[in-house]
């Protein structure tokens, strides 16, 4: 087991405000036994960490929803009930860590999300992480920050701090993202949706592994099957294309990588004192778990 930071001080008590808490495996994620479970290594600190794993045409779908008709697959925990952590108009701080392997393979023109907020009823993110050749974060009005380079974050623990705020006035800072300390992406304008001024949506963390339009990378990496009809996905207005809606179907000659991706210290509070994994360590905050 891999153990950060020095002892446990017998004044702090543990803190009541785990993610892990607040989350279920969302429900399109795919039904085999290995999408997630609790390892006792690699851990950023404490006894376990969270262990996601997706494979080739790992795909699922719910009443409203069928990622293998739409491009994608995923293994997902979501924020339940929604509003639990993230609170329309309300900020709040998530602190955690996050375990890239040293041979996770970027998907390329494909994409990786390791983390996002979407709001009930609208199809874009107020925020997601996305990880490919070039990381980045994006937002629900299209702005970006670049999250550098991929192999930054590769083959250790990266200590995240995000804060949002879901708010549209009378705040100085409305998303701040820090990579071990470094402040790597501040906006001071909101990012929600200007029609979510005048009605409060439902807000909800995701995190795991999430893969769209997986069939670009199929097609760069391999040969389009002559059958395959191109994908417009309708809900952008027809601007995300891709080679195909159901990859699965089809031998493009290569398969998706394997992806294993690992959480740990997973908090949320009102303060970044109270989520920040190094801050907490050294205040001898006992671990999350």
């Amino acid at each position: 087991m891999m153990v950060f930071g020095g002892g446990v001080s017998a004044k702090e008590k543990p803190l009541r405000n785990s993610i892990e808490k607040k989350v279920k495996l969302e429900d399109l994620s795919f039904r085999g036994k290995y999408r997630f479970g609790h390892v006792k290594q690699p851990t950023r600190r404490g006894a376990k960490a969270q262990r996601f794993e997706i494979r080739h045409g790992d795909c699922g779908k719910s009443s409203g929803w069928n990622d293998c008709t739409t491009d994608r697959q995923r293994v997902e925990m979501k924020e339940h009930p929604k509003n639990s952590m993230s609170k329309p108009g309300k900020g709040v701080w998530y602190g955690y860590s996050i375990l890239i392997p040293s041979d996770f393979v970027s998907l390329g023109k494909a994409n990786t999300t390791l983390g996002q907020v979407k709001a009930e009823g609208w199809s874009t993110p107020m925020w997601w992480l996305t990880f490919n050749d070039r990381p980045y974060i994006k937002f629900a009005d299209g702005r970006t920050c670049s999250l550098g380079a991929l192999g930054s974050w590769k083959g250790r623990w990266v200590d995240l701090v995000v804060f949002a705020h879901y708010g549209h006035s009378g705040q100085p800072v409305y998303f701040q993202l820090f990579k071990d300390d470094k402040l790597l992406c501040q906006l001071k304008t909101p990012f929600m949706p200007a029609e979510f001024a005048r009605k409060t949506p439902k807000l909800g963390l995701k995190y795991g592994i999430y893969n769209s339009f997986v069939s670009r990378y199929l097609a760069q990496k391999g040969r389009t099957p002559p059958e395959v009809k191109a994908y417009a996905q309708t809900h952008e207005g027809g601007k995300s294309r891709s080679p195909s809606p159901t990859p699965f179907e089809y031998d493009w000659g290569v398969r998706l990588p394997t992806h294993v991706i690992y959480y740990d210290e997973m908090r949320f509070g009102s303060r970044r004192e109270d989520v920040d994994v190094k801050l907490l360590e050294q205040r001898g905050v006992p671990p999350v778990d």
